[in-house]
């Protein structure tokens, strides 16, 4: 309460740690009350690392000022009274063995499977807490299903629940449930052969009628115990009235011994005697996050020492109308270890190819856009409610900004639950998921334009990075997609549809055009033509952009036409009903032989460099353009893979020339009276085309010319 009002003042709260102390001074609150947990959770929401390291430093100096101030006394030692206070619970420890006990051997086959299982089966030894929680939930399933078949149960007054208690000091660990339990048969039969899965037969017997909430399938998940612990004992006691009590111990290695014992709970009572390697399971900060990483959302309270620590619930399991937008906040951050908000949310469930259920959001930022590196996969995998992979690769890898939750009781999984086995059926999954996320996705588009449009600035550099790799849903990804155009304002976006749908008659190509910016698009000589006949043009921004448009190719059956390219040009004149011919010999001061000379005295001045020299009609205000620049992106990549003196020099490029242009016209005079000026200008003309094209990396080998040029006009 105090950190909600210590929220509401902070918004007003100057950004700076030199004022941070007056502020604070003068509103009622105490961070001394936070944990710094709490604190860190609330710092990163509303502020930056440095002012709350001042709120930090601040609290501790001024805890005892606050104080002194009785309006906040009162506050504080109010809500103090009202918080629920965190309890040290330790276990009830009645049981005691009546009786002798008796001895008896793991087969030989158990013995060597229960070696392979405490030793090379698992490949994080903390996967034993999900297996013991995992089977005390289902202890404790068979016990509901009992009391909902009208079954009596001993002990009814227990609640159903998992119980976790630690200590460090005897480097003990036990966990107990208030499930089914077991009697002595069922204990020489469940806990003395590896493989008998009691959970697997309760679901055979109960056939259509059996719980989808059970979780386990192998019969090996106990032994997984042997991992850390040096001993193990086993207090149990059946659900049935009249059940007695019993002790089964076993070190692992090659028996067991099973003894009357009075004084036990119904349920079963595990307790582990950790060996010299696994003192942090002792510990109540590695037992919460490991709780939490696996089981948190099995279908019973879980308690470490008495908290329950499993308080977020399984939303994807609910109704969709059931969830409040707080519910999807809590979760979302507690499955992405996020501090921002979903921005949206997909629940989605099918029974085709398998049951699937699943719950996967889009946060309002992501780690990469800031150089931190490519973001793992963030999608978990569950079985039943209980995580089976963490960072799951069930989508494709440009969707790795998909945080969520995957749950299906079909997994193919191997012995360990750790792993699947069928991978083309999980190809499947994956394949169903995405296409209904890329369904999603367009449905947003449509029905809330401007939640996309913010969507798109943050995350749409990862849809064109799928149109570039993922070849089976590039046609689907590229509906999404978003560029400026030219016959749309600045920092108006449209996709490839919408652009189709506003074709000119005619028109057979989506035009395109690879730029740094738009300023430099609309004062490009490419661009003129397109300008004249209000053609409109997409504009690629980014290296990305051009890389993603070169894959892409077609859209709905329509090719993508750079406007740079003679194919281009062609399909534009096309669309204006321009001839060439016709327009060439409408040269204005200049005849047909004219240009024809002019074009191979330029094919002599730039030998080396142009490959050839052609007039064109496509130009408007520039003398000259460079012909099918190609991919810049493309062009950049080859340099960096080779950086021979050979692979860095430029190709010979194609250069057309405006005959129109009063530049060339002239230049066609300058020519036969002043050749060495005329030469000078001429390169000058091929470079500045080259620039206009992007092709220049360093201009300053040009100054010579210019200075030359600029003594020229000076009559230096």
């Amino acid at each position: 309460m105090l950190l909600s009002r210590l929220a509401g003042s902070f918004k007003s709260a100057p950004k700076s740690s030199v004022t941070v102390r007056s502020f604070a001074k003068n509103n009622t609150f105490s961070l001394s009350k936070c944990n710094s947990k709490r604190i860190e959770d609330f710092a990163f929401k509303n502020a930056n690392k440095s002012i709350f390291s001042s709120f930090r430093k601040f609290s501790t100096e001024k805890e005892e000022e606050l104080l002194e101030n009785q309006d906040f006394k009162k506050i504080y030692e109010q809500e103090k009274s009202e918080e629920p206070q965190p309890i040290h619970q330790t276990p009830v420890n009645d049981e005691k063995v009546t009786g002798p006990s008796d001895k008896h051997e793991f087969q030989a086959e158990t013995r060597k499977l229960l070696d392979i299982v405490a030793k090379s089966l698992y490949t994080e030894r903390e996967v034993f807490v999900r297996e013991l929680v995992s089977n005390a939930s289902d202890a404790l399933e068979k016990a509901r299903h009992l009391q909902s078949t009208g079954s009596a149960l001993s002990d009814a007054e227990l609640p159903l629940e998992v119980n976790i208690y630690s200590d460090p000091t005897k480097k003990t660990l036990i966990i107990q449930d208030s499930g089914i339990g077991m009697d002595k048969k069922d204990l020489v039969q469940f806990l003395g052969r590896i493989g008998h899965s009691g959970s697997a037969e309760f679901v055979k017997n109960m056939g259509e009628k059996g719980s989808s909430d059970i979780i386990g399938q192998f019969g090996v998940g106990f032994y997984s115990v042997f991992m850390v612990a040096d001993k193990v004992e086993v207090f149990s006691k059946s659900a049935k009235d009249g059940s007695e009590g019993y002790l089964w111990t076993s070190d692992g290695s090659g028996s067991y011994e099973i003894a009357p014992a009075t004084g036990v709970a119904r349920g079963t009572k595990i307790v582990m005697h950790l060996n010299a390697k696994s003192d942090e399971f002792c510990l109540d900060s590695t037992l919460d996050r490991v709780v939490k990483k696996y089981s948190n959302f099995v279908g019973f309270p879980i308690k470490l020492n008495g908290n329950q620590i499993n308080t977020v619930k399984p939303l994807w399991t609910m109704q969709k109308s059931q969830i409040t937008a707080e519910e999807h906040k809590e979760f979302y951050r507690f499955i992405s270890k996020a501090y921002d908000d979903p921005m949206m949310h997909l629940h989605f469930s099918t029974d085709s190819p398998i049951s699937i259920r699943s719950l996967l959001y889009v946060g309002t930022r992501h780690s990469e856009r800031y150089g931190m590196g490519q973001m793992e996969p963030g999608v978990m995998l569950f079985s039943r409610k209980v995580l089976i992979q963490a960072k799951a690769k069930i989508l494709p890898d440009w969707l790795r900004f998909i945080k969520g939750v995957v749950d299906s009781e079909d997994l193919p999984l191997n012995l360990s639950r750790e792993f699947l086995q069928d991978s083309a059926l999980v190809k499947r999954i994956g394949n169903t998921l995405t296409r209904r996320i890329l369904k999603w996705f367009d449905e947003e588009s449509k029905k809330n334009p401007e939640v996309y449009k913010k969507f798109w600035a943050e995350f749409g550099s990862f849809f064109k990075e799928g149109v570039s790799t993922d070849m089976v849903n590039k046609e689907d990804i590229a509906k999404l997609i978003r560029l400026e155009t030219t016959t749309e304002a600045k920092g108006t976006l449209v996709g490839f549809e919408e652009y189709k749908s506003k074709m000119k008659p005619g028109q057979e190509k989506i035009f395109y055009f690879c730029v740094p910016n738009r300023e430099m698009a609309m004062s490009s000589p490419y661009m003129e033509a397109f300008k004249e006949a209000e053609v409109g043009v997409l504009l690629c921004y980014t290296a990305i952009d051009d890389f993603m448009i070169h894959n892409l190719q077609r859209f709905q059956g329509t090719s993508l036409e750079s406007i740079t390219t003679e194919e281009g040009a062609a399909s534009l004149r096309k669309l204006t009903k321009k001839d060439e011919e016709e327009k060439v010999d409408q040269v204005g001061d200049l005849t047909e032989k004219e240009v024809e000379d002019l074009k191979n005295w330029f094919a002599d001045i730039l030998a080396g460099k142009a490959s050839s020299v052609k007039a064109t009609d496509r130009l408007k205000d520039s003398p000259a353009v460079i012909n099918d620049t190609g991919s810049m992106a493309y062009r950049r990549m080859m340099k960096s893979l080779d950086m021979t003196p050979e692979a860095l020099q430029m190709p010979t490029q194609v250069l057309e020339i405006n005959p129109k242009h009063p530049i060339i016209k002239k230049l066609n005079d300058v020519r036969i009276n002043d050749s060495k000026l005329a030469v000078l200008i001429a390169e000058q003309v091929y470079d500045n085309a080259l620039i206009s094209s992007g092709l220049v990396d360093d201009a300053r080998v040009m100054v010579p010319r210019l200075n030359k040029i600029i003594e020229r006009s000076l009559g230096l």
